[in-house]
């Protein structure tokens, strides 16, 4: 390095700056920096003038030169020489800064802060501008992560993504129609490419119903058909095309979708159809018919001759779903199948009642039996009654009634005059005795557990029942009724023996639970003793014939009742059936007033006592003749003593 000719004997080596000193065994002058100079390979701290305060432009630095110090210990640096400024950067060894020099420092620091608020915001300003570029070129819009056709990730901006999806107004990439590819179509060249493309509508439709093991046509020609192809272009082309930019979700997974559909096309298909309404008729037209009502095994017929049931076999009901056979039908057509069977959904509806449940749980229920007079037009008419009765069916929910069954007793319809009730005494009407089989009836009713829902008693007990188990009947005023209020039928069997004058009436039936059986009986609660007999006149009948039209009869009031037994006869219940009141009745007799001359006698009605007038007319003699001799008086006719008509038996009803 050359030197100055005007530098000091000093300045032949370089000056050294430092900010701090790792050791320091002196304050350096006032006005001064230290300087740090090797005397005998130690540092030593001189005088340092700063030569800016000289120069108004900074030094070039250049790395320091080790090897002057004998090791490297130091990062400063020795400036270069400038030139043309020898002279002027002459400074001595030794000489400190001049005080004139100290103001000017201040003023250079003075000025920093300016400078320092420029460099800023021209910094401000050219971030800014970078910022406003990295904007323009879109650095900070949002971007979605989507996976491309090759598999491969990628992260693009979303509105891109929402433009290449949206714009041009075209199937994508992967859209097949009816085996047309229609990428790259607008909406209108797809329709004519897939219009083009149709089949003709099919002809004949050739669809079937099967049915079991049967199969039907289904004749569908009335229908019209019709091709969704509007319908499936639309869907294509709604098939993953956004419709909102913000939703980057929906955007996403339509931009992966449609990614996709370049190695894995979307395929539609259009189809033909019929009318719903339509097809619904046609298919209920040709199925309804097959439907079966289930129905339950009846009897038909009742075999006197063993006590057996004639029964008709039960009915498998059959359901058909039509519903779903037009569903059916309608997939056919809609995947363009205009050829095939149905197979038609069945069920099969078992009856409640088979004939094996009959043959197994019914038998005869109950019976009642009671004896008959001797008196033949009585039982004539209790065979009569019998007849009309015997092999009746009453269907559930159904009523029995006596009179409707027996119907009017006519001697056009077999029946005879016999002893009857009427109004409070014996009379003859034509079907006396009938009330024997109502009254039959009426206890194998009530044994067999059916609803009674119409019966009276007689005026007084009858004597072929026990009192308050009576039941009597008249043509057009009084009717015996009983419901049949099981679930199954019930047979009645009425007959007459007339080997030992007895009425029988049996009803079958579902026989009681486990063995069960129900007895009728009754209990007498009150009495009410008869009073003494009034005798009445009757002036067709001579004097001292009497007739009885009523024996006495006490009052009575009597409960009945139905008591169920088990199979071992144990009574389990008994259940009131109705209350009986008969009002008490005198004996009544007839005697007769006609007197054997004509007119008529008087009775005591307390007593019966015949009164015959003491004025009673007398036969005028005959003249004796002159050559006749006299003829004698014949004698008076002795007369039969008066007798009392028996009691006729009881039956027939209060007509």
């Amino acid at each position: 390095m050359k030197s100055s000719s005007n530098r000091e004997p000093n300045q032949g080596r370089p000056q050294i700056r430092t900010a701090s000193l790792s050791r320091n065994t002196g304050a350096p002058a006032a006005g001064s920096e230290p300087v740090v100079s090797m005397t005998g390979g130690m540092f030593r701290e001189e005088p340092y003038t700063d030569l800016d305060a000289q120069e108004t432009e900074a030094p070039e630095e250049v790395p320091f030169d080790y090897s002057l110090m004998g090791r490297p210990n130091s990062s400063a640096v020795m400036p270069k020489k400038r030139s043309g400024s020898s002279a002027s950067r002459q400074r001595p060894a030794q000489a400190k800064r001049a005080p004139s020099k100290a103001p000017a420092k201040k003023k250079k620091s003075g000025g920093s802060p300016a400078k320092a608020f420029a460099v800023v915001i021209g910094f401000i300003a050219i971030v800014a501008g970078v910022i406003g570029l990295m904007f323009a070129f879109g650095v900070f819009k949002p971007r979605i992560e989507v996976v491309m056709a090759d598999g491969t990730m990628k992260k693009i901006k979303a509105e891109s993504a929402y433009a290449e999806l949206t714009e041009g107004n075209k199937y994508y990439e992967g859209t097949v129609i009816n085996d047309i590819n229609v990428a790259g179509m607008t909406r209108e060249e797809a329709y004519a490419a897939v219009s083009k493309g149709l089949e003709a509508a099919p002809l004949n439709v050739n669809i079937d119903l099967k049915v079991k093991d049967l199969v039907y046509d289904l004749d569908m020609s009335s229908l019209s058909l019709s091709v969704n192809t509007q319908e499936v272009l639309d869907e294509a082309y709604k098939l993953n095309r956004p419709t909102n930019p913000e939703d980057f979700d929906t955007l996403t997974k339509c931009y992966n979708e449609y990614q996709r559909m370049k190695n894995v096309p979307a395929v539609f298909q259009t189809a033909y159809t019929c009318s719903t309404d339509g097809l619904t008729d046609l298919v209920h037209g040709v199925l309804d018919p097959l439907e079966v009502t289930e129905k339950n095994a009846v009897i038909t017929d009742f075999n006197k001759s063993n006590n057996a049931f004639v029964i008709e076999p039960e009915v498998i009901g059959l359901r058909i779903n039509c519903d779903k056979a037009v569903e059916d039908v309608t997939s056919l057509l809609e995947e363009r199948q205009y050829e095939g069977v149905v197979e038609v959904e069945t069920t099969d509806v078992q009856p409640e009642v088979t004939m094996q449940f009959i043959n197994e749980n019914f038998g005869r229920i109950s019976s009642c039996t009671s004896t008959t007079t001797k008196n033949r037009a009585r039982n004539n008419n209790i065979s009569q009654a019998c007849q009309y009765i015997d092999g009746t069916i009453i269907n559930p929910g159904e009523q029995f009634s006596y009179n409707e069954t027996v119907g009017e007793r006519t001697e056009a319809r077999g029946f005879q005059e016999a002893t009857v009730i009427n109004g409070g005494q014996y009379d003859q009407g034509m079907g006396g005795g009938v009330c024997q089989v109502s009254t039959m009836v009426y206890g194998a009713a009530v044994k067999a557990n059916l609803e009674i829902v119409s019966r009276k008693p007689h005026a007084w007990p009858s004597n072929y029942v026990d009192p308050g188990l009576d039941a009597t009947v008249d043509w057009g005023r009084i009717d015996f009724v009983f419901r049949n209020n099981t679930d199954y039928q019930v047979v009645i069997r009425a007959e007459f023996d007339s080997s030992n004058n007895a009425v029988i009436v049996s009803i079958y039936g579902k026989k009681l639970p486990e063995g069960q059986h129900i007895d009728f009986i009754a209990v007498v609660n009150s009495t009410t003793p008869h009073g003494d007999a009034e005798y009445i006149a009757r002036p067709d009948l001579p004097v001292g014939e009497k007739n009885t039209v009523r024996n006495a009869h006490d009052g009575m009031n009597i409960t009945s009742y139905k008591v169920w037994f088990d199979a071992n006869g144990n009574e389990i219940k008994r259940e009131e059936v109705a209350t009986t009141n008969y009002r008490m009745y005198v004996k009544r007799v007839e005697l007769g007033t006609k007197l054997p001359g004509g007119g008529q006698a008087k009775i005591d009605p307390a007593t019966g006592k015949v009164i015959t007038p003491t004025n009673a007319p007398t036969a005028t003699p005959t003249p004796k003749p002159t050559s006749t001799p006299k003829p004698t008086k014949p004698a008076d006719p002795t007369k039969a003593p008066p007798t009392e008509t028996p009691d006729p038996p009881e039956g027939g009803g209060d007509d």
